[in-house]
């Protein structure tokens, strides 16, 4: 099935304007912002959104159930997208819809939140086969550990945050730890009832109950939405994003570029809704500047800054947003300055720079990865990018494996969501 994993992390990469640190990447005083800066955060995606609450999720053989934390609040009955129906996305031509798509993709289930779910401007992690967390800067993975060097197990999800070797995981028990320098604490900051979590720079947020609870950072502690029950959240450097079982998308937090397409460049506390939506919201990935999701019919939609191309060279957006792909996504995560998405048909795309330091896809367009056509999942760190692959191990490609063309993360083979 298809399921985004991957999607940010934590620890930031270094880049051409130097590393970041603890402020951050452009507009939090580090790197070059480029022309038109009004800067700031980040995301990758990541676990998707379907509606309804449920706790099974079907892969592309619809043949096993697959529930997520204890206590799940996520997709109903959501299938991932099927390879014998798959769809074709975007040409490597910003928009390009690719001619007839046939049916609808099915989005991303966020009730199976096994793989990682967060901030794009930092590196991406993974849960494994065997239940164990690992992150990786190189191609070599580091396990998550608890205090005293036990290895965590019975990991659901994962999730990076800030620059500080910061990771927070999902348990089984729907209880959520968090840590700093790969050692996790044994005490829960969510003791049970989570389905998922997603970290930003100084603050994480879990779903609890079909609510957002939220803690770090300078941003609501609990978010709720009327009457709506999130489905996916996705944070970035300074705030959040969520998708509702009513396929609305909300963000909250710092609103910089107009990435939260309400048509200005300021910062919002509560939830707000973009003005103009193409329909139903399946799936949000925010990047550092931008927002991007997948709507109803595989489109993706983006607001936000595009200096960097990261909107695929369309234009900076507050509202209405610039459409990415016109049919055949299921998935979009933000890093830095690029973008990522990924089609049906299991190929990868992506546009932006600051993603390989130079070694060939810095594209100001849309751009197949060359090698990828396999993924059921993607991620985006801050300069490099992931998927995973249908024998569910990890490619990575960018500043880890320093060019263009895509490398192999040892020993890892991520937990299944058929």
């Amino acid at each position: 099935m298809i399921v985004s994993f991957l999607a940010c992390g934590w620890l930031a990469c270094s880049s051409s304007g130097g590393d970041d640190g603890e402020g951050g990447a452009a507009g939090h005083g580090g790197g070059d912002p480029g022309p038109s800066s009004s800067v700031g955060s980040a995301s990758g995606a990541t676990t998707g959104a379907g509606a309804g609450s449920a706790s099974s999720t079907t892969g592309a053989s619809s043949t096993s159930s697959t529930t997520g934390a204890s206590s799940t609040t996520g997709a109903s009955s959501t299938t991932g997208a099927s390879s014998t129906s798959s769809t074709t996305g975007a040409s490597s031509t910003s928009g390009a819809g690719g001619g007839d798509t046939g049916p609808d993709p099915d989005p991303v289930s966020s009730a199976c939140a096994a793989l990682n779910n967060g901030s794009g401007t930092t590196i991406p992690c993974a849960t494994t086969a065997d239940g164990k967390a690992v992150c990786f800067a190189s191609t070599t993975p580091t396990t998550l550990k608890y205090e005293g060097g036990e290895d965590v197990t019975g990991v659901v999800q994962v999730t990076g945050r800030g620059f500080t070797d910061e990771a927070c995981v999902v348990l089984g028990t729907g209880a959520v730890h968090c840590g700093r320098h790969t050692m996790i604490s044994r005490t829960p900051v969510v003791a049970s009832g989570a389905t998922m979590v997603s970290g930003g720079l100084n603050h994480a947020c879990a779903l609890v109950g079909g609510a957002v609870k939220c803690w770090g950072g300078d941003i609501p502690a609990d978010v709720s939405f009327s009457g709506e029950a999130a489905v996916q959240v996705a944070c970035y450097y300074h705030g959040c994003c969520a998708v509702t079982d009513a396929g609305k998308l909300y963000c909250w937090g710092e609103n910089n570029g107009g990435m939260h397409g309400v048509g200005t460049s300021t910062g919002t506390g509560g939830p707000v809704s973009p003005k103009t939506v193409p329909g139903r919201a399946l799936y949000a990935g925010p990047g550092q500047d931008h927002m991007c999701a997948v709507f109803e019919g595989g489109k993706v939609q983006c607001w936000g800054q595009d200096w960097n191309g990261q909107l695929g060279g369309l234009g900076a957006s507050s509202d209405p947003g610039v459409t990415l792909v016109a049919s055949g996504a299921v998935a979009v995560v933000g890093g830095q300055f690029h973008t990522c998405v990924l089609l049906s048909s299991g190929q990868v795309q992506c546009s932006g720079q600051n993603q390989t330091e130079g070694a060939g896809l810095d594209k100001l367009q849309l751009t197949p990865v060359a090698g990828i056509s396999n993924a059921t999942a993607i991620s985006a760190g801050k300069h490099y990018s992931c998927a995973r692959l249908a024998d569910a191990t990890v490619k990575c490609w960018g500043s880890i494996s320093h060019g263009a063309t895509p490398a192999t993360i040892s020993g890892v083979t991520t937990r299944s969501c058929d």
